[in-house]
């Protein structure tokens, strides 16, 4: 299949003389996640076709320096589908943020080839699991919600544990202080950085068969003590203090002027906070009287400064609490710059973790400021580069900054923006650039760096391809995918492959073996693999790719250096 930019076709269809692509990914919808997914598809050996509506986008070029072939329409009907190949397609990937038009155009290709398996990228997921069932042969995905545990984890500096099903056990993958029970395998180490990190032979993150409670995280709310000190602002403090100043005066006062101690303190309070009976005052000499009229005048100032002070508090928080903005000064919290999908999801599973959290986004109106209010968590309605709202969401008081717009320029200004108002506090950048990233990472020194369509284009590959049982977990800025493989059908091996030999430092790591017609064997030796046998294993995106591409007349030294691979941080 020719790869290349197909012209717009326009209405009358003249693409139509093109040859059509069969057994390929078609992909639709021209996202980052689109060309994370088109690389990850290349690597696994697959034909790729994009169809796009619109004209030539900023990440064409990159689609086909992949190989991919990229087809531009003016409207996405059914014949730009037929002539895109979707009837002889192996599956249909659906990419975006519109939920209505992904399904929308589920339904046209189905209407269109009906049977073609689906992949649809939708941002409510409540929404994908009704539909799910209704689509046949279909998978809803949200690249939201594959990213979230990882900016999480990077946030809290911890790891996300998992517990998932693999090779007829229950196991657990994470910290090492996270996970207990019986070790299977070292997964990672935070220590190191590139290549290095995935599969060494000594780490921090390994898999296990128990879960260890883990402690309190490093991101904590105020508490009681917090919030009374919120309420109790500087101006409430400099009023309280100057209306018990000037009791402590007065009572100094009347007790000088011959008013046994209680009752000095009782006429102190009565004049000071114009309370109380004072009958004994009309007996007393006409000096202590002059100073009781001076004392009811401070008294009744410092009494309106407490009621205006508290009236302006009541109608702030009222006001904050009605349009989500922040109450007093936060501290010890996480502010979200950019409440998109990804900014959203961050932001909830922090809210459900019992994490103190402050938004930042500039759209008002947007889907991501609406749920934050529902959860009572105040948002600053700014650009996020906008040093005078970080300010106001607290950044010097701040933990955390999480740069999670859909602009690389605008998180890297939020960051360099937020370390230099607060070096101490810790910085979480998103950025699809993966070679950029890097040196964010390297020279800059701004914190950990995330890209969503790397750490969910690993998913939409295996819903692509129909290996459903794949469970991908991060790894810094990368991913490590468990999965299980047929010999002879998913994985080609040459005749008499040992076991032993498919286990490749920092690419694969083969956990267990079911031969054909026994039972799953952790304990992985040098038995020879057979059609039909049974592979539980970890690889990197890259070494998975290799292993799957390799033909048995490669031979044993072809599978190896295949699962080998090249670097993780290739485009």
């Amino acid at each position: 299949m020719a790869s290349g930019r197909d012209g717009d076709r326009g209405d009358d269809g003249g693409a139509g003389a093109l040859e059509r692509p069969s057994g390929h990914v078609l992909l639709i919808g021209v996202t980052t996640t689109t060309v994370r997914l088109a690389e990850e598809l290349r690597k696994a050996g697959q034909q790729v076709v994009v169809l796009a509506a619109g004209p030539d986008g900023e990440h064409d070029d990159d689609l086909v320096r992949l190989g991919a072939r990229v087809s531009r329409c003016r409207r996405l009907d059914e014949t730009d589908l037929r002539d895109a190949g979707v009837v002889g397609a192996r599956c249909a990937v659906v990419l975006g943020s519109d939920d209505v038009r992904a399904v929308q155009l589920a339904l046209l290709v189905e209407e269109v080839a009906p049977g073609v398996r689906l992949v649809l990228e939708m941002s409510k997921p409540e929404l994908g699991r009704r539909l799910e069932p209704l689509l046949g042969e279909c998978v809803i995905l949200s690249s939201a919600e594959l990213a979230a545990p990882s900016i999480v984890a990077a946030a809290l500096e911890s790891s996300e544990v998992q517990t998932f099903e693999l090779a007829g056990r229950s196991v657990v993958a994470g910290s090492r202080s996270r996970v207990g029970g019986e070790q299977l395998a070292v997964l990672g180490s935070t220590a190191a950085v590139g290549d290095a990190a995935l599969l060494p032979a000594e780490g921090d993150l390994v898999l296990g068969t128990a879960v260890v409670p883990g402690s309190a995280t490093r991101v904590r709310t105020s508490g009681l003590v917090g919030a009374l000190g919120r309420a109790v602002d500087r101006k409430v403090r400099v009023v309280l203090i100057g209306l018990v100043l000037l009791i402590l005066a007065s009572v100094v006062w009347f007790r000088a002027n011959g008013v046994g101690w209680w009752q000095a303190v009782y006429l102190a309070l009565t004049q000071s906070t114009q309370t109380g009976v004072d009958v004994e005052l009309e007996a007393m000499p006409l000096v202590p009287r002059f100073g009781a009229v001076v004392i009811q005048l401070f008294g009744l100032t410092l009494s309106a400064g407490v009621t205006a002070v508290l009236v302006d508090l009541l109608v702030t928080s009222r006001l904050a609490a009605l349009t989500g903005g922040v109450r007093g000064r936060p501290r010890h919290h996480v502010v979200v710059c950019g409440l998109g999908r990804i900014g959203t999801s961050v932001l909830q599973r922090l809210h459900d973790r019992n994490v103190a959290v402050v938004g930042v986004e500039r759209d008002e109106e947007g889907a991501g400021v609406r749920r934050a209010r529902q959860l009572r968590v105040p948002v600053v309605v700014a650009e996020g580069t906008d040093a005078a709202a970080l300010e106001t969401a607290g950044l010097a008081r701040a933990d955390v900054v999480l740069a999670l717009t859909d602009n690389d320029a605008a998180n890297l200004e939020i960051a360099m923006v937020a370390k230099e108002a607060n070096p101490r506090v810790r910085v979480v950048t998103r950025l699809f650039d993966h070679a950029l990233a890097a040196r964010v990472e390297r020279v800059l020194d701004l914190g950990p760096t995330r890209s969503v369509s790397v750490l969910a284009a690993p998913s939409f590959a295996a819903a692509a391809l129909g290996r459903h049982s794949e469970t991908i977990f991060p790894v810094g800025r990368r991913v490590l995918i468990f999965t299980e493989l047929t010999v002879g059908t998913q994985v080609q091996l040459p005749a008499g492959t040992s076991a032993a030999t498919l286990s490749r430092p920092g690419a694969v790591q083969l956990l267990a073996v079911q031969q054909r017609g026994g039972a799953w064997s952790w304990d992985v030796g040098g038995e020879e693999l057979h059609p039909g046998d049974r592979l539980a294993l970890v690889a990197t995106r890259t070494g998975l790719a290799g292993l799957l591409s390799a033909r048995p007349a490669d031979g044993p030294e072809a599978v190896q250096a295949g699962a080998a691979g090249e670097g993780e941080d290739a485009r």
